[in-house]
């Protein structure tokens, strides 16, 4: 494989010999190439040369150094160029926030982690499954299943679905507490990982079986298992039961959060009941705090 890349440089090369001029597309993909198989040191002189060429890179030149600096465990490398790529009024996404997230969680900088991802929020660049699910695993590899429990809540609260490397972690993460803790009963963790996890796949009753057991267990459903649940009767076209629930919390003295708003409103919207979904809408503004809804606070 490494002499494929080599012929891609050569064709660069040859290409810059006979007077043709790379442009910024060009120079990303070969240093894509070189990052990719290894060859770090290359790609930095070439993103070096490029201004010298009359050409700046952008965002997706950058990103390819930053990902293979962090996955070489050199992020302070990765950080300064950052730092140069945001000073030349480059703008970061979301697949260079990934890299330097998983670069700093790699090394236990799960604060560092958590500061990258609220500036992230600031800048409206939305964090995906995997922003959350490397940050979720870090803490729980940390045994900070609290923490991470909270980042899960949050990933639901945004729309982000959860996929099997998200439970994965926090089941291992629950697991290990579990040892620790010499072999708690089921807590309110498992049952909002579990009842969740049955709702996005559409096993609606399994779900409700599950929110029975916890009853029994004396536990009481949490906001993130009421919007689980809300969402999943959505899915399955049970919009009445999605609004009895919803309206059921009122009865027993909860009042509903963010979460549980969009969940209710989501399902509205698929139906179709768009008044409805408006004057929840109005009724979450004036009992809501949204200010600082985005924000991750651990």
């Amino acid at each position: 494989m490494d002499s494929k890349i080599d012929k891609a440089v050569e064709c660069f090369d040859d290409m810059v010999a006979h007077g043709y001029q790379p442009d910024v597309r060009t120079y990303s993909v070969i240093i894509n190439g070189l990052c990719k198989f290894g060859k770090t040191n290359v790609a930095i002189g070439l993103l070096k040369g490029m201004a010298d060429r009359g050409c700046e890179p952008n965002v997706v030149t950058y990103s390819a150094i930053i990902n293979a600096l962090c996955k070489d465990e050199l992020v302070g490398e990765a950080l300064e160029l950052f730092s140069q790529m945001r000073n030349k009024g480059i703008s970061p996404d979301v697949i260079t926030y990934n890299s330097l997230i998983h670069g700093v969680c790699k090394l236990g900088q799960k604060n560092q982690a958590l500061a990258l991802m609220n500036e992230m929020v600031e800048q409206n660049i939305l964090p995906d499954v995997y922003t959350f699910s490397v940050l979720i695993d870090a803490l729980c590899k940390d045994g900070m299943v609290a923490e991470a429990q909270n980042t899960f809540n949050v990933m639901i609260q945004r729309g982000v679905e959860p996929d099997v490397v998200t439970y994965n972690s926090l089941m291992d993460g629950y697991c290990l507490c579990k040892q620790i803790d010499k072999a708690r009963k089921p807590d309110i963790v498992t049952f909002s990982i579990m009842i969740d996890g049955l709702c996005r796949q559409g096993n609606l009753n399994e779900a409700l079986t599950l929110l029975k057991a916890m009853e029994k267990s004396q536990l009481k459903p949490n906001f993130v298992i009421y919007s689980s649940l809300i969402n999943g009767m959505c899915k399955v076209g049970k919009i009445n039961d999605a609004k009895a629930l919803f309206s059921s919390l009122f009865e027993i003295g909860l009042q509903p959060d963010v979460c549980v708003y969009n969940a209710i409103m989501k399902g509205l919207c698929q139906q179709g009941l768009m008044d409805e979904a408006y004057k929840l809408f109005k009724d979450m503004e004036k009992i809501c705090n949204l200010t600082n809804f985005f924000k991750y606070h651990f």
